[in-house]
């Protein structure tokens, strides 16, 4: 995978990237504003006519096969099971996972409790997975039936991840970028992130602002779990389940 550091980019290039499934990530660079583009070649250049300003290849850093000393497969949910191996078939209540270094194999305590509140709100529904790691929450929402999964991450190793286990699973209808929420352009009515609870505060806004008709949000530990409650501005959405594994705690937002 290639990074290519663009200029502000026009609303035809916008476009372009929008119809292949890629957000650009905006930022400031030396003070100037930039846009982030990760792709998976050298092909980018022939695609978009603008020029780009550096171009830095992701690299591998070769964790990929040690995880497999230390995690076993297992249950998401009741329903779903993950494996590791990718001779296994994969079918409605299997997922095939290459971790590598993206987070989420399915063997962390908030995992399991976002997996459990999506599997029951995404049939027939547009899906955005917020930080999506691995892409375990974009591929079960997915496999109960979501019409259209979006899934990004800031981190283009977790994106390459992403894509890799969509292989895996035989899916056509994940959408995945290197992107942050307030890049996406789109009507979804499902919301799922399972981050640390600072940054949910931080992106909380964002997900409002999509006006979903579910949210959920997991990666919060029982001592902070009332002080988050307290602190959305849920403006009419109330709490509508709860899901815990060990000391953590995932949470179903209803909203209309």
């Amino acid at each position: 995978m290639i990074e290519y550091r663009y200029g502000i980019l026009s609303e035809k290039t916008r476009e372009i990237l929008a119809e292949l499934g890629i957000y650009p990530i905006e930022e400031d660079f030396k003070g100037e504003s930039v846009c982030n583009v990760i792709y998976f070649d050298e092909t980018l250049p022939e695609i978009i006519e603008e020029q780009y300003l550096t171009r830095t290849p992701v690299e591998d850093t070769g964790w990929e096969e040690k995880w497999k000393e230390f995690i076993k497969p297992g249950n998401l949910t009741d329903s779903i099971r993950y494996e590791f191996d990718a001779s296994i078939q994969s079918d409605e209540n299997t997922i095939i996972i290459n971790p590598s270094m993206a987070f989420g194999t399915g063997t962390h305590p908030t995992t399991k409790c976002a997996a459990e509140l999506l599997e029951n709100v995404c049939s027939g529904k547009n899906v955005i997975d917020a930080g999506c790691g691995s892409g375990i929450l974009a591929i079960t929402a997915s496999k109960r039936g979501a019409a259209k999964v979006y899934a990004f991450d800031n981190d283009p190793v977790a994106l390459f991840n992403t894509y890799e286990n969509i292989s895996l699973n035989h899916i056509d209808n994940i959408y995945a970028w290197a992107g942050v929420i307030e890049s996406f352009r789109g009507e979804v009515q499902v919301v799922v992130a399972n981050i640390i609870t600072s940054v949910l505060k931080i992106i909380h806004p964002h997900v409002m602002a999509l006006r979903p008709e579910y949210i959920i949000y997991s990666g919060i530990l029982d001592s902070e779990y009332g002080e988050f409650i307290s602190s959305l501005k849920l403006e009419g959405c109330e709490v509508a389940g709860e899901s815990s594994h060990k000391e953590w705690r995932g949470v179903l937002i209803k909203c209309r």
